[in-house]
């Protein structure tokens, strides 16, 4: 199994992260001159490569964990510091371009709501600061962090499949068959009667998390046929996304593509040698572009020098959080495991 720890997940997971990032700068500048450019960022797919990583990983980070506590722990330190500190910036920072006063701004109901809704993963409940982003195409201050909810979702399922499948004694297969053809009908049911916002969430995800499982269970037997299998899992894969719309076996096709890709071209195995900033390029390029956006910086001047602005001052928010409050919170396996890419 040492085969298992020498992967291209740290590219894969920032080509996701920045195929987000150009999708919603695309969409929030407005900018008619990044239209075209519009099909090459798809974030569906982005986000479902990220849940079929997540269930691997995470599947593997359980059952390295020696309690459940130890386990929650490690994945509440990975997830909660860098991500609270997001959610306070934003609420400071952004009431000094609120249309409101600093008092009106911070007694107003809605700020209070903000907070609470956002730092309880409840981002739906209130994404908007009172008087900020009120011009922009969305007054949302991070829309990205939707899918945090449904990560953590996912990391609490992982100790209750267990359970069943260790002490209930469901067997392994059956289980996560059930799980994959709920999530694949839920799906769905929600996209025939055109409510994707309501089948993208967690159930409708469920599919690509417990394929991310599958693919860790049985490593050995993917890793030895993988070059015998990614030519048709690339043929069902644009048959179902491009042809037929559908999501039946899309996510083990699509899972078994990313899974291909983080298990060859091993010139990309050392790509996360100086850091991991991929949770940080998602939870900050939105607040960045909607300020850049109410700045009116993308009509004052060069379309390429503002977007060029915006990724790079992303990325160094990304670099600072990972030095600065991501890495003091990492396990120490983690942390051993950095030093030794970086060696």
């Amino acid at each position: 199994m040492n085969k298992i720890n020498i992967n291209n997940f740290d590219f894969l997971r920032v080509v996701f992260a920045l195929t987000v990032a150009f999708a919603h700068l695309i969409e929030l500048s407005d900018l008619e001159v990044l239209q075209p450019y519009k099909i090459y960022f798809n974030t569906r797919l982005a986000i479902d490569g990220f849940f079929v990583v997540s269930g691997f990983l995470i599947a593997k980070s359980y059952e390295n964990s020696a309690t459940i506590k130890e386990y929650i722990i490690r994945r509440a330190k990975r997830i909660i510091p860098a991500y609270v500190v997001v959610i306070l910036l934003s609420a400071l920072l952004f009431s000094f371009i609120s249309t409101n006063s600093l008092y009106d701004y911070f007694s107003n109901f809605q700020f209070w709501k903000y907070l609470s809704a956002n730092l309880s993963f409840q981002n739906y409940l209130e994404p908007c600061l009172p008087g900020v982003f009120e011009t922009n195409k969305f007054c949302a201050v991070n829309g990205a962090l939707w899918t945090i909810k449904v990560e953590e979702a996912f990391y609490l399922s992982v100790p209750l499949f267990y359970w069943f499948v260790r002490v209930k004694k469901f067997n392994f297969y059956v289980l996560i068959l059930i799980v994959y053809i709920l999530s694949v009908t839920y799906y769905m049911y929600f996209l025939s009667i055109d409510n994707y916002r309501i089948a993208k969430q967690l159930p409708g995800a469920l599919a690509f998390f417990a394929t991310g499982i599958v693919f860790y269970k049985n490593f050995s037997l993917l890793h030895k046929w993988k070059d015998y299998m990614i030519i048709p899992c690339i043929i069902l894969f644009v048959l179902e996304h491009y042809i037929l719309k559908t999501q039946l076996l899309k996510p083990i096709a699509f899972g078994f593509m990313v899974f291909y890709i983080a298990y060859s071209f091993r010139f990309l195995n050392n790509f996360g040698k100086y850091g991991d900033f991929t949770y940080g390029i998602y939870i900050y390029h939105f607040p960045v572009i909607q300020l850049f956006v109410v700045l009116g910086l993308f009509n004052k001047y060069s379309p390429l020098i503002i977007c060029t602005s915006v990724l790079m001052l992303t990325l160094l928010l990304a670099i600072l959080s990972w030095y600065l409050i991501e890495i003091p919170y990492l396990s120490k396996s983690r942390r051993l495991r950095q030093k030794k890419l970086r060696s």
